[in-house]
């Protein structure tokens, strides 16, 4: 498996879990926020507390924090620093909800709502930003600080009781996020190689098990796909058909081993004859080959064909029977895709024209006239 690979893949999608994460965890704030304020209001509204608009100030203040995160990070689908803007993002929520406990403690006689708000944030900070451990401890320590301050301030608890409510709290939180982390990471991990093993197969699929190089099957799936593409673009499409001369009179006299040799070595020769990475080269059959040249005239496969010719030349691979060359040869047939041509028609032409260059004396490529 390639590691860095996978490694990026988890660094990305810790980003979209968080992107997600903050999104609802400014959602359910907002509405945590309202039904807070509601709350209050029913239950100060006919006392003298000079606390209570201040504290809805406040409210409303942290709501539009939420709402420009809310929004910012919808908009946001890919960011480059998002660590940095997670933190800050983090602490922020952390704060801004640790002050919210203070100014519920300030009015009186709220710890229920505290407990239940403390309980709610610790819940939705675990669930939102799990995937990233600094984010969890931005946002959860300026709430435990508070929610501690608020329980050593209470005269029911005890200093034991606040600090051992403190542990067991980071105890909980650590174990839930190390649980879920592995979860996810375990996912991601298994879904990175589901794809590696998809690829593999794929890859399997369209490779000739002799010559190594693409097969049939990649073929008639890539030029389908380069049709297309000509069309809409009006782009310029080119194919070369290619067959070694007398390879059965080889094959014979040589033998199946040194005549599955010569295939590898022309395949190989043909595949680095092709300079650009679009170019790609199949084994068409028996000892056939075809060339794929998108966005390339018939004035440019020919200067390919040429190429492939010369540097099977230069190999000089001893050919005893044949009636043209002491050494192997092919003859390529070379034709450009027309406008509303179907992939037979495109095919049968460098057939036509493959059997012409044989007809010619072989060893030679031919092109239809344009």
């Amino acid at each position: 498996m390639d590691f860095s690979s996978l490694d990026t893949r988890i660094d990305n999608t810790i980003y979209k879990n968080l992107r997600i994460g903050f999104i609802w965890a400014s959602k359910v704030s907002l509405i945590t926020l309202l039904l807070i304020t509601i709350i209050i209001w029913i239950d100060f509204i006919h006392t003298e507390n000079s606390s209570l608009l201040l504290t809805t100030i406040s409210f409303g203040i942290q709501g539009l924090l939420f709402t420009a995160g809310w929004f910012f990070f919808a908009h946001k689908k890919t960011l480059q620093h998002y660590k940095i803007i997670s933190s800050c993002y983090a602490f922020l929520f952390g704060i801004t909800w640790g002050s919210a406990i203070i100014n519920l403690n300030n009015l009186g006689h709220a710890y229920v709502i505290v407990e239940i708000v403390g309980n709610l944030l610790f819940l939705v900070v675990l669930l939102s930003f799990y995937a990233y451990r600094v984010a969890v401890y931005l946002a959860i320590l300026p709430i435990l600080i508070f929610t501690t301050w608020y329980s050593i301030e209470d005269p029911r608890f005890d200093l034991l009781f606040a600090f051992t409510k403190l542990a067991i709290t980071i105890i909980i939180i650590e174990s839930g996020r190390q649980l879920l982390f592995k979860w996810f990471t375990t996912r991601i991990a298994q879904e990175h190689e589901n794809k590696r093993l998809l690829k593999q197969l794929a890859q399997l699929s369209f490779t000739d098990q002799l010559t190594q190089i693409n097969n049939r099957r990649f073929f008639d799936f890539s030029i389908n796909k380069h049709i297309i593409n000509a069309k809409h673009h009006h782009a310029p499409l080119s194919i070369i058909l290619i067959d070694i001369d007398y390879f059965k009179l080889f094959n014979d006299y040589q033998g199946h081993v040194k005549g599955d040799i010569c295939l590898k070595t022309v395949a190989t020769t043909i595949r680095k004859s092709l300079l650009r990475h679009n170019d790609t080269v199949s084994r068409y059959g028996g000892e056939e080959f075809v060339v794929l040249l998108p966005n390339t005239d018939i004035n440019g496969a020919c200067k390919v064909a040429n190429r492939i010719q010369n540097n099977l030349a230069t190999l000089a691979i001893p050919h005893p029977c044949s009636d043209i060359n002491q050494y192997v040869t092919i003859s390529q047939g070379i034709a450009s895709w027309q406008a509303n041509q179907w992939q037979n028609q495109l095919i049968n032409v460098a057939d036509t024209n493959l059997y012409k260059a044989k007809e010619l004396g072989r060893n030679q490529y031919y092109a239809t006239p344009q």
